[in-house]
């Protein structure tokens, strides 16, 4: 029995035969032969080979397993037999698990399983062993990121579920073996804990919950890190300006130039690097090397970067590269800084220009882009409100960051290659960059998209306490879903993700999982909202295969539903948000023919408006209701203030929206000021009772 493998005589299945049965060890280079002339290429032939060897193996020393007792035998039980041979996969599995155990080796683990499945499906063909035969891979946890938002599938699945499932699914929750996030967990049992029937628990307020609070935890945690990224190359500045610091420095660089004993040497380092390291290192660097890095092929660079030196002196790379305006991090936290702020696309960001900010007068400034479309590029652009307070992770604007971003590759810009030098995203320097067909340079470059989901993880894993991490495409998933579901205005998402027509938003409302579908409430949203984004598109129903009567139905539905809250808009509205008919009864506890008093429940109550008008009494009303809502928040507790995030959810991203829009300036301003001249009667409309204030 021998087998060829790339035209080499390799050592026959035969070397088993002292402790496997002959019978198999036929019906394995039988099935072998029938594998082998399925390869395409050399490679696989002799992967799959060392797969299968390594099995051989494994039975090899288990002679006496029940599964191989019934090799050669037509008269025993076929589930005793199946049986038997399963549990022998299942033991080859964990001795793979067993060998290969660590976290990054999960791919090698299902890799050493493929030759063998295959194997295993030629022994069933030949009937050496049974049908049916499973010998499970290894699936990656589930990492946000993998969809379009900040929330994993997991999460989806588990909201839908009712009050009482749910609560006996958290309450039987390992710690071993949790499948949501932890702020997740924390979310929805304090949502238990503050609805008493199943009516109450509305997956919508989840949602809407959770996405908010991990886009803020992100936007102030790239906030807080970016600002201390600037803080720390002001102070490297300050240390090259610093005459006690430049001594050190100069001291430090007649050392390394001195051919002294090694003792002298030592004592003379001391006195150089003693004080603090970092600061001496720094105004070296910046008065030595024009404030860049040293390269490796750098004479210095082996004594800089002395691992004995480091330890003794207490400095590290991370520490300077960020005084020196060359960190990784800090790059990615004004990456992401830039994409919350805009919503912009993860490429559009990554592609931005030195050029791309304007300043357009003292109080604002327009940021350019450039959209990827199938037909080409489209140019894009969002006007922003000038920094006027302190700098502050509150106060932090896209033109601070951008600004500094030039400052910091200007040490460097000349040694980057032609093509990436408009960049404003730099890396201080890449390996072997390609720069022709036949030749690579060490430079700087522009670093890659995955290099920015790699560190990204970074940013989210401080941001959440370790709770959860996602990537960058995520965040304009996630702002315009947020935006859809807070203001159920198709044309307030068509604004924000700046798509040419109302089309583009049907991506971000069907991004409801199939399973909330199946509830008719959100059916008939979803029915109402496609009717809406395609009503005037010739010949929809037809083109998409749907029901063409019952989509004309949804569409006249929806036509007449524009039009009645044309009419209606000013009238039956509470906190910007309208109602349809406050008498209807639609909330458990309230009659038909009786005004509703349900005020916490409108954000997702199925009697509310799709729409959000643009008027100074709606922004003011906003305004007013935003201001007991933050009242309320300082005032109350967390578990007494939850049935009211919502509404702070959706009065935050409201006034947020128009703010920092330069264009809804002069609206935004007649606004407050009706606001602040208006008595505000929101508080006296909040039963005092359900609010305790």
């Amino acid at each position: 029995m021998e087998v060829k493998v790339n035209s080499t005589t390799i050592r026959s299945f035969s070397i088993y035969s002292n402790t496997l049965p002959n019978d198999f060890l036929l019906d394995v280079a039988k099935a072998w032969r029938l594998l082998n002339a399925t390869f395409k290429t050399e490679s696989t032939e002799r992967t799959y080979y060392q797969h299968i060897t390594r099995w051989l193996r494994f039975l090899a020393d288990r002679p006496n397993h029940p599964a191989l007792s019934y090799i050669g035998q037509d008269n025993g039980s076929l589930a005793e037999e199946y049986l038997a041979w399963q549990n022998l996969l299942t033991e080859y599995r964990n001795d793979i698990f067993d060998t290969f155990f660590q976290e990054d080796q999960l791919k090698t683990r299902n890799n050493q399983l493929m030759g063998v499945r295959k194997l295993l499906e030629y022994l069933a063909y030949t009937k050496t062993i049974p049908h049916g035969l499973v010998l499970r891979g290894w699936k990656d946890k589930q990492r946000l990121g993998q969809s379009s938002t900040f929330l994993s599938n997991d999460f989806y699945r588990l909201i839908n579920r009712s009050k009482n499932d749910l609560q006996k699914l958290v309450d039987s929750i390992d710690d071993n073996d949790v499948s949501l996030d932890e702020d997740v967990i924390t979310l929805i049992k304090n949502a238990l804990e503050n609805t008493e029937e199943d009516f109450d628990f509305n997956p919508v307020s989840l949602v809407i919950s959770s996405l908010q609070n991990r886009k803020i935890q992100l936007k102030y945690q790239a906030a807080s890190d970016y600002i201390a990224y600037i803080d720390s190359t002001n102070q490297a500045k300050k240390w090259a300006e610093d005459l006690e610091i430049s001594a050190c420095a100069d001291k430090f660089h007649k050392t390394m130039l001195s051919n002294v004993d090694a003792h002298t040497k030592m004592h003379l380092y001391d006195e150089a690097l003693g004080g603090c390291a970092t600061s001496v290192l720094v105004n070296y660097l910046i008065r030595y090397n024009e404030g860049r890095l040293l390269l490796n092929t750098d004479s210095r660079y082996s004594l800089f970067w002395l691992p004995d030196r480091m330890s003794r002196y207490n400095y590290n790379r991370d520490h300077i590269r960020r005084y020196l305006g060359c960190s990784n991090y800090g790059m990615v936290c004004a990456f992401a800084f830039i994409m919350l702020e805009t919503n912009a696309n993860t490429t559009s960001v990554w592609g931005l220009k030195e050029d791309d900010l304007i300043d357009l007068d003292k109080k604002s400034f327009q940021l350019n882009w450039t959209k990827k479309r199938q037909r080409g590029h489209e140019a894009k652009y969002k006007k922003l409100p000038m920094r006027i307070d302190e700098l502050a992770p509150q106060t932090l604007t896209v033109r601070d960051v951008f600004l500094h971003q030039i400052e910091c590759r200007e040490k460097f810009l000349n040694d980057v290659i032609p093509r990436d030098r408009n960049f404003l995203f730099l890396q201080w320097h890449k390996n072997n960059v390609k720069i022709s067909i036949n030749k690579r340079v060490y430079a700087p470059t522009r670093p890659s998209l995955e290099f920015f989901n790699r560190i990204f993880k970074k940013l989210c894993k401080k941001a959440s306490g370790g709770a959860w991490e996602t990537t960058p495409k995520a965040i304009r998933g996630s702002a315009l879903l947020l935006t859809g579901l807070v203001t159920r205005d198709a044309t307030a998402v068509m604004i924000e993700g700046q798509h040419t027509s109302l089309e583009m938003g049907k991506r971000y409302t069907y991004h409801y999982p199939e399973v909330w579908q199946q509830d008719k409430e959100i059916r008939l949203f979803l029915n109402w909202y496609q009717a809406l984004f395609t009503v005037d598109i010739e010949g929809f129903a037809e083109k998409i295969g749907i029901d063409p009567i019952l989509y004309n139905e949804n569409k006249e539905f929806a036509l007449e539903q524009r039009q009645k809250e044309a009419q209606n808009a000013i009238n039956q509205q509470f906190g910007g948000i309208h109602c349809i008919d406050p008498t209807a009864g639609a909330q458990p506890g309230t009659k038909a023919g009786s005004v509703c008093n349900k005020v916490d429940k409108c954000p997702t109550c199925k009697q509310r408006r799709g729409v959000f008008v643009t008027s100074i009494n709606n922004l003011a009303n906003v305004i007013q209701w935003h201001e007991v809502l933050v009242q309320l928040n300082q005032t109350l507790s967390d578990n007494d203030f939850y049935k009211w995030r919502v509404w702070h959810v959706f009065t935050t991203l409201i006034l947020d929206t128009f703010s920092k829009d330069p264009t809804h300036a002069r609206l935004m301003r007649k606004a407050q000021e009706k606001a602040a001249l208006t008595q505000n009667s929101y508080a006296s409309l909040i039963p005092v009772a359900e609010v305790n204030i």
